[in-house]
């Protein structure tokens, strides 16, 4: 099992390699931002398994950057707020 950590703006993410029972091996993802956990969003069902522990690792840390930048962010408006506080598609009051 291996780590990588690397920081995207005020985030720092860290993905976590493991075996699984059929040999693969697959990436766990976590977020912080300053002491806080950040929960981001389960975007698979089934995370994708890899033959090799240095693919699950490159793999988990190029999903972490796109969902930092997608869904953190803000570079994504149908799942962020808008400047204005409003998620995206809400009606103006």
């Amino acid at each position: 099992m291996t780590n990588e950590t690397f920081s995207l703006d005020a985030y720092e993410a860290r993905v976590t390699t493991r075996q699984v029972e059929t040999g693969d091996w697959t990436s766990d993802i976590s977020v912080t931002r300053g002491a806080q956990a950040v929960e981001l969003p389960q975007v698979e069902v089934l995370g994708p398994n890899w033959r090799t522990e240095d693919e699950a690792l490159r793999a988990g840390v190029e999903q972490a950057r796109r969902l930092i930048d997608r869904y953190l962010r803000g570079h994504d408006n149908q799942h962020t707020s808008d400047p204005t506080g409003r998620r995206s598609g809400s009606v103006p009051d």
